[in-house]
């Protein structure tokens, strides 16, 4: 655990990060404002205090990570992920980026995510940059893009369709639900009515992996979901279910953190569904990554004032460049969940949670309330429209069709498949 000098140290980190994002010039230190404190500063002033407090929830955070920057980092053999399928999530930046360039080396068909078509065609060009630097010459049909929209539900039903357009002839092996937002300042709303970090980084996956079902590998499918130990910071009650939206109350890291609970009571209850449903090819895994140095920071500032953060020098740079000190790079902190995607199935305990690549069996009661993740999962399936069953029909309510799990063959292995995919 780290010393509360060191969590001082941090929270004024990010204090000045968001401090400086703001405009603001003066640092103030990271605890929440005493009456006498606020009588006195200006309006302005006390938002930075209060923005301040929330750089204590996110010291805790690290203090809670017991993470050590230089950690363990995770290279799949060459070949080992041959035939095989990975879609990740969130694949233009970050640990998506990442994740996606080590499996595409490993040997994975790589499809990842993004918001638009331009970032997708710069992120499918860095996975081949990094091909080719590493002595492989990569082909067309390694690395694809499809460009996905988690805060419109509308766009994530479209997903099965795109990815059929693609013409692989092999079905998903690994489904890497990555991609999410953090902390936002304030409440935002998606097209869906929803609270942003909630669909973001919960409901949009829920849903996604839900069309994506019938197209995962009957020969062995793992869906990982990136959580973060953010989630032990959720409340002594566990998830409020009747807060999901932030209709009662919103924080920023709050919210997030309830968010990322969501991760690890769905991982559980995905796992039990499959378990009940006999479905032994499906493994549900969550982790967290570590905290990471990746540019989630934008949802804090925006992404135009961290653009000027890093260009512009003075103390916003140095702010940034200060978190380098403690955070992991984006290589280190994709080893756990690269490690999910790739290593043997000997290695993998379905439906725990992941920590530096290892089991953290001290999860708190409430990330283990079993209760709250059957409550979840029917709270999901009422607020997106979707019927999300295992082993029997996942019925999407509104689209056109029903799309039944059983209808779908397994992998192109399967000689019902080979021979329609040869002609």
């Amino acid at each position: 655990m780290m010393t509360p000098r060191t969590i001082s140290f941090i929270s004024a980190i990010l204090t000045m990060v968001m401090g400086a994002a703001h405009g603001w010039r003066t640092v103030v230190p990271c605890f929440p404002p005493t009456r006498r404190m606020i009588k006195k500063m200006s309006a302005g002033a006390a938002v930075v205090t209060t923005i301040a407090a929330a750089g204590v929830v996110g010291a805790a955070v690290v203090a809670l990570d017991r993470i050590n920057k230089d950690g363990d980092y995770y290279d799949p053999p060459p070949g080992s992920m041959d035939r095989k399928v990975v879609l990740v999530t969130g694949g233009s930046s970050g640990l998506g980026l990442e994740t996606a360039k080590r499996l595409a080396m490993a040997g994975a068909t790589v499809v990842l995510t993004s918001r638009t078509e331009a970032k997708g065609r710069k992120a499918v060009e860095a996975v081949n940059e990094y091909l080719v630097k590493r002595g492989r010459l990569p082909t067309s049909s390694e690395v694809y893009n499809l460009v996905l929209d988690l805060d419109d539900l509308s766009d994530v039903m479209r997903i099965a369709s795109r990815y059929e357009a693609l013409g692989l002839d092999r079905d998903i092996s690994v489904l890497i639900n990555n991609a999410g937002v953090m902390a936002i300042p304030k409440r935002e709303l998606t097209v869906d009515g929803n609270e942003r970090t909630f669909q973001s980084n919960h409901l949009g996956h829920f849903v996604l992996t839900s069309v994506l079902f019938p197209y995962l590998s009957r020969n062995g499918t793992r869906v990982v979901t990136v959580s973060s130990s953010a989630s032990y910071l959720a409340g002594p009650g566990g998830l409020d279910v009747d807060n999901l939206n932030g209709e009662k109350s919103y924080g920023a890291w709050s919210s997030y953190s309830s968010s990322k609970l969501a991760n690890v009571l769905f991982t559980r209850e995905l796992q039990r569904r499959s378990n009940d449903a006999n479905l032994d090819w499906l493994t549900a895994i969550t982790l967290h990554p570590g905290v990471v140095n990746t540019d989630l920071w934008r949802y804090i500032v925006g992404e135009e004032r961290l653009r000027k953060m890093k260009e512009g020098g003075g103390i916003g740079q140095l702010a940034l460049g200060a978190t380098r000190l403690i955070a992991k790079t984006p290589e280190e902190g994709a080893s756990t969940q690269v490690f999910l995607a790739a290593t043997s199935d000997d290695d993998i305990v379905k439906g725990a949670f992941y920590d530096e690549m290892k089991v953290n069996t001290n999860l708190p009661w409430f990330a283990r309330d079993d209760v709250k993740g059957r409550a979840l999962w029917d709270a999901s399936e009422k607020l997106s429209g979707v019927r999300f069953v295992l082993g029997a029909a996942a019925t999407t309510i509104g689209a056109e069709a029903e799309i039944t799990t059983d209808e779908f063959s397994t992998d192109a292995s399967s000689e019902e498949k080979s021979s329609e995919d040869v002609d």
